[in-house]
């Protein structure tokens, strides 16, 4: 019954949710009353008491809504007037209260290590470890990493998910490259990657992506809301075996025939509990905005190891300017009289740090050129490569060599900036300006589709590879301890993203957004949920410890003030603060619900 499981899942989240608070305000409580403060209230929930019970000094409350929690403390709200009396809140050493204000982090702290455990003895589901695509020219691509690989281990963890992968990448020093232990067939060999420092994200990366499962996660719907995959009846949890009548066993088998078929009905068997059905879908062409120009350089972004490239001499960085003493420009430039020599040595003129170096690479061997061009990737920059004849780039006169310096009159200063825009433009009309030698030239310029080079999808998401972990109770200890670390490495960046604005607002969520994740979790099992809400646990003690007014950590501030100063904070310093630190947390909530209510409005 599945309106049965959804109720189940629903209530477990108000439940698990509900809990995290409660549990903070519990370790306020449970110290406020260790140290002799007097507690007039503590609430299960809260808004309306729906059943009251005075028992002594407290009253205890059961709320309407479920979610959490409060302790209200004699003496503790700033403009409340205090009486001196022993056990308020207010009276207590500086030492007292800051125990009070700890209490409840610590809880928290202590409900996500427990909740660590239990979800590694119950079982979680990970993505693995497994490679799927690999960048070119990213790090991993020049350590050798191929698609299919696993790795074994990194950074010194043993069998890691993609979450420690990520995280040990980010946090690594890129003075110094992470050995990895990759597992290859029935092969294992160590290699070592060095990250680079993703500038857009703020973030160090190694160029891999998870591997994919062939279970559709998503199906989604294109600009004119045409979903070939929706229409054709496919459902989510389906999984595609065959095409067109021939098995697969990867997500690449699938998309090179769902590539190549743009237009052309295709025949997918899909396995739907348990059963196999075939159904038929014809691939939308999709085709991406373009002015018709590339601006690959001659300046090598990447070179393989162990590669006919690297045995050849040639390194990062360096960059390409003749081939067999003939001047080239560009990449294309040179893979053109690099494919044209016929020595069976050619020679290739290097500028390496303002120096002239020349290397000889050995051509005797069959697809020597070949081979070579593929451990080789070139740096993009903004200098034209060369143009597509008949696209809008040829039209206005735009010539290898020139240098695109602004799109819209915003300046430019990468590649992807200028993808970036003429992708968002969606078609509409732009002005190009760019230099040739001295001389700056403007143009008017339209984007436009090259429907010939079309690809055919049926807008369909495969879910990532996962495997369960679960362990015994002694190792659920350990491995829950190392996820709680993760996860605080985890937030640390988060947060770093956020002030150095290289994450943006818009990736803040707040309750719609964790109800959502929540949802989720518990369908995808118990263990999954009580994972989630250890992080979430976790995430809401760290955040309690900010040193912002109204949060604990705030509190703790004045309270380090006031042992300093010898002397508590003023009432209307403290009044100012929390209405200050209540605006923040009030505001930061709206633009949270807002980024959540825009995201229910995109899916």
């Amino acid at each position: 019954m599945p309106y049965l499981n959804v109720s189940t899942n629903v209530i477990l989240v108000i439940i698990g949710i509900g809990l995290l608070i409660f549990v903070h305000e519990l370790g306020h409580f449970l110290m406020a009353k260790k140290i002799g403060a007097r507690v007039l209230a503590f609430s299960l929930g809260f808004g309306p008491a729906m059943l009251k019970k005075q028992w002594g000094e407290t009253e205890y409350r059961l709320s309407l809504f479920p979610l959490g929690g409060y302790v209200k403390l004699a003496g503790e709200n700033p403009d409340e007037e205090k009486t001196g009396a022993p056990d308020e809140f207010s009276s207590k050493t500086v030492g007292q209260r800051a125990l009070v204000l700890v209490a409840g982090v610590a809880l928290n702290a202590l409900l996500a290590f427990i909740a660590f455990i239990v979800a590694f003895e119950i079982g979680v589901p990970f993505i693995t470890s497994e490679v799927g695509d690999v960048v070119p020219g990213q790090p991993a691509w020049q350590a050798g990493i191929q698609r299919g690989d696993k790795i074994m281990e990194i950074g010194g963890i043993d069998d890691p998910d993609f979450e420690d992968i990520f995280t040990v990448v980010a946090l690594s020093n890129t003075t110094t490259g992470i050995p990895l232990k990759v597992k290859r067939g029935n092969d294992v060999f160590n290699t070592e990657v060095i990250p680079e420092y993703d500038q857009e994200h703020g973030l160090q990366r190694i160029g891999i992506m998870p591997a994919t499962s062939l279970e559709i996660d998503k199906i989604f719907a294109f600009e004119n809301n045409e979903s070939p995959a929706r229409d054709a009846g496919i459902q989510v949890k389906d999984i595609i075996v065959a095409v067109n009548g021939k098995r697969i066993s990867s997500e690449g088998e699938f998309r090179e025939v769902e590539s190549q078929s743009a237009g052309k009905e295709i025949t997918l068997t899909v396995l739907r509990n348990n059963e196999e059905t075939e159904v038929k879908a014809t691939p939308s062409k999709i085709s991406r905005w373009m002015l018709g120009l590339s601006c690959a350089s001659s300046i090598i972004d990447g070179v393989k190891n162990d590669s006919i490239a690297q045995k050849t001499g040639l390194m990062k960085g360096d960059e390409i300017i003749e081939v067999n003493s003939n001047p080239i420009v560009g990449f294309t430039g040179f893979k053109k009289a690099f494919m044209e020599s016929e020595e069976k040595t050619c020679i290739l003129t290097v500028k390496r740090n303002n120096k002239i170096t020349l290397l000889s690479v050995p051509l005797e061997a069959p697809a020597a050129k070949e081979e070579f061009l593929k451990s080789i990737t070139p740096l993009y920059g903004l200098t034209v490569d060369s143009v597509i004849e008949g696209f809008p780039a040829e039209k206005i006169g735009l010539q290898p060599g020139d240098k695109i310096i602004s799109l819209n009159e915003k300046e430019l200063h990468h590649w992807n900036e200028l993808l970036q825009a003429v992708v968002s433009g969606q078609g509409k009309p732009m002005i190009i300006e760019w230099m040739r030698g001295n001389e700056k030239l403007t143009s008017p310029i339209e984007p436009q589709k090259n429907g010939e080079t079309a690809a055919g999808s049926i807008g369909v998401k495969f879910r990532e590879k996962t495997e369960l972990k679960k362990y015994g109770l002694f190792e659920s200890c350990i491995v829950g301890v190392k996820k709680a670390i993760i996860n605080v490495q985890r937030l640390y960046l988060t947060i770093k993203g956020f002030f150095s604005q290289r994450l943006s607002t818009k990736n803040v969520g707040g309750f719609i957004l964790i109800a959502q994740a929540s949802y989720e979790s518990a369908k995808v099992g118990m263990g999954k949920l009580v994972y989630f809400l250890g992080i979430l646990s976790l995430q809401l003690a760290l955040l309690n410890i900010l040193p912002v007014p109204v949060l604990d950590g705030g509190h703790l501030l004045f309270l380090a003030i006031e042992k300093i100063k010898g002397s508590p904070v003023s009432q209307k310093t403290l009044s100012i603060a929390h209405y200050i630190g209540f605006a923040m947390i009030i505001s930061l909530v709206i633009y949270a619900t807002r980024n959540d209510i825009m995201r229910l409005f995109t899916l």
